[in-house]
């Protein structure tokens, strides 16, 4: 396909620059394959936003996307409020001080299961809404002069984050015309980012490439019964065919514009009638499906949830926001995360090879859903290099093992993988011709999860793949190495390469892997591994985990850590070609006092300031019941849906030094009888431990 530039293109005045063209994204010239995810300032409290976005971006995000709901600021016609949890200017402030783009979802209509898409009941009732209609722009001007002065020198070309602007949301019908006139009193109002989008499924100038169109696909439809049947999205099926089948017809000429998401489900919203627990592995397997399949931007519809403003809910949802994201309404972080967080490594570092690379399907692909027996893959490659991505998973289906034997035919070789059991509810991504350090790795029978570059050392450090041996067929250039290399979880081994480059292979588990993180400071590139949580500030790295007062951290490669951070009171040791710390801290039991296990209703207490050493509290539920709802005094906190999975909650997020009550509603089949029973009301402390970087 031809390949032409696109009319989105900006610069820093730190030099940075940015683009597109009808492939991929730009960053500095270079291919860029970013990763996106939502969140509503409006639905967390102001005071976790920023550890909000910490999280996000320790997850592997890049950008942070969301929507700007009107209702929530023209709280009277011509009354606007920016103030507290709506303060969208220190929302985009605060993104700017840890490092990660953002990008605003305007409307004027928006949806986000918000009363009247987000529209004020003023504008709801309006006949000539979501048109041209001269009073309907005039009132989404003043809509957008207030977002322009909210957003001010906060725009990538001022050296802010904002990069990306998206107009309206899935408008499919109506005047095509209507996105034309968005954009340009948008402009006019100040709003200037360097990309402009739309919903994929919207009515637009495609030909003028005004705004780029980004897709929506959801593993588990929460419009649907029981969240949704099996679907084909884990086809690997071409991207007009994927769109034909969800949204019924193609909006634009997919040949002008990149394959991006803007709306890639890593969870859906319940309601009272469909309810369903999200899978992990589904997650994943349904993001490496969307990569294989050609997708160049990644952004994830909810990746941190939130609580539904107070009569701004549309109706017949819960007031509970949570929509099972990989960081939960209250900043829970689930095991959807770690699943994603693999990816995201992987994107961060093959990303720009993998954006320029091709889809190659497979002679016979499979078409149908409800296929558990035929293997499902598809390869990217460019100049003879590239990845197979298997997808062994579907959502509503078991997937069993299957023997695979692959051969990539490439212009002047054939690749020869040996022969490996590809597990059920799997699905890796293995490589042909990856490059690195000096030498040709022409495969692996693992996943390539980071690519550090430090000095004339590159590290590839991969990730086992369950039942499968690691191995790794070297070019015959390489020195000082046998053709083929077989590595176990937990191994290493240095290569040298003809230009003295040194390259160090090393393999981790897959719990390994789901419990890694990436670090670049100082000019160092490291993986670091913990089953602790960590988050990344000005100061340092602050690893928080819950119920257990031992840290350990392994780090890859050996020997470099130390330059830039501090480890008071930890002990270190090197195993294997990996630094290892560990601290202990005392262990805390918590003064928390509950009462109500039992019965329909508990009552709890908040602490007050937090001991040292402890960053919260996270309080797990489990009841039976239809639901269960959370006040403090007469005031509705939020709800939960009883979905089979436990209800959890930092207290953090709660009024502090208050008596909160939880209420369970029951139902006609509840042991306990209609008003249901609280069964388990634990609290348990997340323990905290900074550690700090050296002063330059």
């Amino acid at each position: 396909m031809p390949v032409h530039l696109l009319p989105f293109e900006g610069s820093a005045p730190n030099g940075e620059k940015l683009a597109v063209n009808n492939l991929y994204f730009l960053k500095n010239g270079k291919p860029w394959l970013p990763v996106m995810g939502e969140i509503h300032y409006t639905r967390v409290p102001e005071n976790d936003w920023e550890q909000a976005i910490r999280k996000m971006k320790a997850g592997g995000l890049s950008i942070i996307a969301t929507y700007v709901f009107w209702n929530e600021h023209e709280i009277r016609q011509g009354v606007f409020d920016w103030t507290k949890r709506r303060n969208l200017r220190e929302f985009i402030r605060l993104c700017q001080k840890n490092g990660v783009y953002v990008w605003l979802r305007i409307g004027p209509w928006c949806h986000g299961e918000q009363l009247n898409g987000g529209h004020p009941e003023w504008i709801h009732q309006m006949k000539g809404k979501r048109s041209n209609d001269p009073v309907y722009l005039k009132a989404a001007q003043g809509l957008f002069v207030e977002i322009g002065k909210q957003a001010k020198g906060l725009f990538f070309k001022d050296g802010g984050p904002v990069i990306g602007v998206q107009l309206e949301n899935e408008y499919a019908s109506g005047d095509p015309d209507h996105i034309h006139e968005l954009k340009k009193i948008a402009s006019r109002a100040g709003i200037q980012p360097v990309y402009w989008s739309i919903t994929a499924n919207t009515i637009f100038r495609d030909k003028e490439l005004e705004v780029i169109p980004l897709q929506g696909s959801y593993p588990y439809r929460g419009w649907e019964k029981n969240g949704g049947k099996a679907t084909k999205d884990f086809l690997y099926g071409n991207d007009q065919w994927i769109m034909s089948d969800a949204l019924g017809r193609l909006y634009y000429d997919v040949s002008l514009f990149p394959r991006g998401l803007c709306e890639q489900g890593c969870g859906s919203q319940m309601t009272y009638a469909n309810r369903f627990t999200v899978e992990p592995h589904i997650v994943e397997a349904h993001l490496q499906n969307q990569l294989g399949r050609g997708m160049n931007l990644i952004g994830y519809y909810m990746f941190h949830g939130g609580t539904q403003t107070p009569g701004l809910k549309e109706p017949g949802h819960p007031e509970s926001y949570d929509f099972q994201s990989p960081v939960g309404e209250f900043g829970v972080v689930r095991p959807s995360y770690h699943n994603l967080k693999i990816i995201h490594h992987f994107l961060r570092d093959f990303g720009s090879d993998l954006a320029a690379m091709r889809v190659i399907e497979p002679k016979n692909p499979v078409r149908n859903e409800l296929d558990s027996q035929s293997v499902r893959y598809v390869a990217r490659e460019n100049n003879n290099s590239g990845f197979v991505f298997f997808c062994n998973a579907q959502v509503r289906v078991s997937m069993p093992d299957k023997k695979v034997n692959l051969s990539v035919k490439l212009k002047d070789e054939t690749i020869q993988f040996p022969p490996f059991l590809l597990k059920g509810q799997t699905s890796p991504i293995l490589p042909f011709n990856l490059a690195a350090g000096g030498i040709l790795i022409k495969y692996a029978t693992a996943q390539p999860l980071a690519r550090l570059e430090n000095g004339n050392r590159t590290t590839l450090v991969f990730s086992a793949l369950p039942g499968v041996e690691a191995r790794f067929k070297l070019d015959s250039k390489t020195r000082n190495a046998t053709q083929e290399l077989i590595l176990k979880p937990g191994e290493s081994r240095l290569l040298q390469s003809i230009n003295n480059n040194q390259l160090e292979l090393v393999l981790l588990s897959g719990d390994q892997a789901l419990q890694s993180w990436r670090v670049n400071k100082a000019g160092k590139e490291l993986l670091l591994i913990s089953s602790a949580n960590l988050q990344e500030n000005e100061r340092g790295l602050e690893w928080r985990q819950v119920n257990n007062p031992l840290l350990k951290i392994s780090v890859i490669p050996a020997g470099q850590i130390s330059s830039i951070v501090n480890f008071p009171g930890f002990r270190v040791k090197s195993k294997n070609g990996f630094d290892e710390f560990s601290q202990v801290q005392p262990v805390i039991r918590h003064s928390i006092k509950h009462t109500g296990t039992g019965s329909n209703e508990v009552v709890f207490s908040t602490p007050g300031k937090l001991r040292l050493g402890i960053s919260d509290w996270l309080v797990t539920l489990k009841y039976l019941g239809d639901s269960g709802v959370l006040y403090y005094k007469d005031s509705l906190i939020s709800d939960h849906l009883n979905h089979g999975q436990e209800w959890k909650f930092y207290l953090k997020a709660m009024p502090p030094e208050k008596s909160l009550t939880i209420k369970i509603k029951g139902q006609e089949n509840t042991p306990a009888g209609k008003t249901g029973q609280v069964t388990l009301f634990d609290v348990q402390p997340e323990y905290f431990f900074p550690v700090f970087f050296k002063k330059d």
